[in-house]
C-alpha cells in the first residue's frame, strides 16, 4: 500500500500564482538585493536547515564566511534606520554565531553575561529570533526552484571565453 502523502511531500515549497503577504514581499526584495552567495547561504541554512560547516563545505569556503553572510542578511532585513542600536547589531551577531560549530563554551558563557547585563540585550536577541522566523516565507519564495542547492557553473564562462577567442581567430584570418 502506498502512502497518499508521498506526492504532496515532493511538491515545491511555493507554487506560482499563490499570493504572498506584503511583509513577505518586502523581505524578499531586501534579500534579493544581496549578493548571490549571501542568498545561497541563507537559503541553505533556512530552507534546507544545513549546518554552517556543511554550507561552508558545499560553497568551498570557511565557516566564518558563512557567518558573515548570515549577519549581512539579518542586517539587511532588520527594520531599522542607519543609526541602528548597537545592542541590536550585537544581538544579530550573537544569534548567528551561536548556531555555528565554532561557538565555544566560553563564548556561550560570554553571551549569557551579555544578555544579563542589560534588558535591552535580551529584547534585541528576541527581536532577532522573531526576524529569523519571519524569513521562512520569503526564503520559500526565493528558493522554490532549488537553485541554491546547485554549485555555480564556472564552465559557462569558459565556453563564452573560448567562443570569443575562436571568433577573434576567425576574424584575424579573414583580414590576413
Amino acid at each position: 500500500m502506498t502512502n497518499p502523502l508521498t506526492p504532496a511531500l515532493s511538491l515545491p515549497t511555493r507554487q506560482s500564482g499563490v499570493p504572498v503577504s506584503p511583509e513577505t514581499e518586502l523581505y524578499r526584495r531586501r534579500i534579493q538585493k544581496l549578493p548571490r552567495k549571501t542568498r545561497q547561504v541563507f537559503l541553505l541554512s533556512r530552507l534546507d536547515q544545513m549546518p554552517y560547516t556543511d554550507i561552508a563545505q558545499l560553497m568551498e569556503t570557511d565557516v566564518e564566511s558563512v557567518e558573515r553572510c548570515m549577519v549581512r542578511l539579518l542586517d539587511q532585513c532588520a527594520d531599522e534606520s542607519a543609526d541602528a542600536e548597537a545592542a541590536r547589531l550585537q544581538a544579530r551577531r550573537w544569534y548567528v554565531h551561536l548556531q555555528s560549530p565554532l561557538a565555544t563554551a566560553s563564548q556561550r558563557i560570554e553571551f549569557r553575561h551579555w544578555v544579563d547585563a542589560d534588558s535591552r540585550h535580551l529584547s534585541a536577541f528576541q527581536d532577532t529570533e522573531r526576524l529569523w522566523c519571519k524569513l521562512h516565507a520569503p526564503a520559500a519564495v526565493l528558493g522554490a526552484n532549488g537553485w541554491h542547492r546547485r554549485k555555480r557553473r564556472v564552465y559557462i564562462a569558459w565556453l563564452v571565453l573560448t567562443a570569443f577567442l575562436c571568433s577573434l581567430l576567425v576574424t584575424a584570418e579573414a583580414f590576413t
